[in-house]
């Protein structure tokens, strides 16, 4: 193994250190991950492994294959967010890995390597994949379909094949009918391409394969509509999954070019090697493999920017064939600032998030988001910025060490090492000093109420908006109309809907209240 392998693994594990440290401590956002874990505690605690409930009600939002992996870990571990986040940080970790071996075998160890690495520093992979949800086990069990499409389509191997069929069942047991319909389309067009239609429609209706599907992926659906009834397939399949097409479901809409943007923040700190790759996978699509990547890539960004129902993460599983063009092209930049401009961007953020935070609690006109804003000199105090400034001296350390051993306009492959050092640094600042403070702005109002209502006997009436606060009070919360007597947890945007009230606690723009008699 050479010595810039060696270096670029080193900074993948300092990559993944530094992010799961920081996600171990950190506490459950809302609301997605919010909602995961009150799901898998009350699976925990019933014992019913079939119908998840957020609440005590029938929860069909998502399918059943998350709360399978974090309710046993609850059951065995108690209540940690760490515990929630677990599923999605070892799929993440083999995610890597696979890419890594995909990358290695095609273009070398160094691509292998960096590969790896891209998709560890990556910004949108860190924020959202890691998060206690389905992202990361579904952009796995994608790429593991999308590759072994591949093998079948270039070595004719049944058993890829058949493997294709196995990651797809998981992956609608983890998200729906998005993880056989991007498969499906990518290799239908890229089939297509090759003029090999027949053997498509062989491969479509594998004996094998819908076998393998139908035995893992339909047993639970099956029962749960006879559980459930036709209530199940209206909210799960047309409502949570067609309707995100045809409709836009809790404001989340966007123009048709919606995810250009969101692109160029989730491939963050990458985001020029990711707009040169493109440019270089263009050229060369002449190439099988490349056009197989590009196709997969253009599969789900076109996919999703049709859907009428747009929310960042849905790009991630359309990230994966982007890595592997990054690291195929890793020399494609040709001039040292596109690679340390990022070494510039990110300090200046921190250093005017404190003025940021100030500036838009003055400006937003929601009440709640202004009393969350204005918790912000609480935060950004002088212990604050001293932590900021060592962890911003040991970046630029960083970045000097990788200039004076591999100066980049005399060694190419040395533009890996600094690709690798700049992924390291983004990863350090956002998961040490960004994500902090939004979950101190956004979280720890949520759990200090959470804690103050468990001395209140009876239950605690709430919207869904903020399920985080069932899982730290311990209980479920009431979602219904405040009766007198009733102890509310609500936000500051929706207080004035309450009848009359006693506040009993407040803090960020969050509020718990007693209703008083009539």
């Amino acid at each position: 193994m050479s010595d810039l392998v060696r270096r670029l693994k080193g900074l993948w594990i300092l990559a993944l250190l530094t992010t799961w440290l920081a996600l171990v401590q950190l506490p459950l956002f809302d609301e997605d991950e919010g909602e995961y874990g009150e799901v898998a505690v009350e699976m925990a605690r019933s014992g019913d492994f079939i119908t998840p409930t957020l609440n005590g009600q029938p929860f069909f939002e998502k399918p059943i294959l998350a709360f399978w992996l974090e309710a046993p870990l609850v059951k065995v571990f108690g209540v940690h967010a760490w515990v929630f986040r677990l599923p999605s940080l070892l799929a993440c970790l083999l995610w890597m890995l696979i890419l890594g071996r995909f990358a290695r075998r095609h273009w070398g160890p160094e691509a292998g390597a960096l590969a790896a690495l891209l998709c560890a520093t990556s910004l949108g992979v860190t924020v959202s994949a890691h998060a206690a949800a389905m992202d990361g086990v579904l952009c796995l069990l994608i790429t593991l379909a999308q590759l072994d499409l591949y093998r079948a389509w270039k070595t004719q191997d049944p058993w890829a094949e058949r493997r294709t069929w196995l990651w797809m069942a998981l992956g609608f047991l983890a998200k729906g009918p998005v993880a056989v319909v991007v498969p499906a389309l990518t290799s239908f067009l890229f089939y297509g391409l090759h003029k090999e239609w027949k053997r498509w429609f062989r491969s479509a209706f594998n004996g094998w394969g819908w076998l393998i599907f139908c035995t893992l992926a339909l047993p639970w659906y099956v029962v749960q509509y006879h559980l459930m009834g036709p209530r199940f397939i209206e909210y799960f399949l047309w409502r949570e999954n067609l309707g995100r097409l045809t409709g836009t479901l809790q404001g989340h809409g966007g123009s048709v070019l919606y995810y250009l943007p969101v692109l160029l923040v989730i491939a963050w700190p990458h985001t020029p090697l990711l707009l040169k790759s493109l440019g270089e996978g263009w050229r060369d699509r002449a190439s099988p493999l490349t056009q197989f990547l590009l196709l997969w890539f253009a599969t789900v960004f076109a996919l999703f920017s049709l859907a009428h129902t747009k929310l960042p993460h849905y790009l991630l599983i359309g990230l994966p064939p982007l890595f592997l063009l990054m690291a195929q092209h890793r020399h494609a930049l040709k001039h040292s600032w596109s690679l340390w401009l990022p070494w510039f961007l990110m300090p200046a953020l921190v250093i005017s998030l404190p003025f940021i935070v100030q500036s838009q609690a003055r400006s937003t006109p929601n009440p709640y988001l202004r009393a969350l804003l204005l918790q912000g000199p609480d935060i950004f105090t002088t212990g604050w910025w001293t932590g900021v400034t060592g962890l911003l001296l040991l970046c630029a350390l960083l970045g000097f060490v990788v200039i004076r051993v591999h100066p980049i306009p005399e060694n190419l492959s040395a533009r890996s090492l600094a690709l690798g050092a700049t992924g390291v640094m983004s990863t350090l600042i956002l998961t040490t000093i960004l994500m902090p403070v939004a979950a101190r702005l956004q979280q720890t109002p949520v759990r200090i109420l959470a804690q103050w209502s468990r001395q209140h006997p009876g239950p605690i009436v709430a919207d869904d908006r903020m399920p985080s606060f069932a899982v730290y009070s311990g209980r479920a919360t009431v979602n219904r109309p405040a009766h007198p007597g009733d102890w509310v947890f609500i936000r500051a945007d929706h207080l004035s809907n309450l009848p009359p009230h006693v506040v009993l606690y407040a803090m960020g723009g969050l509020y718990l209240v007693q209703i008083l008699p009539q």
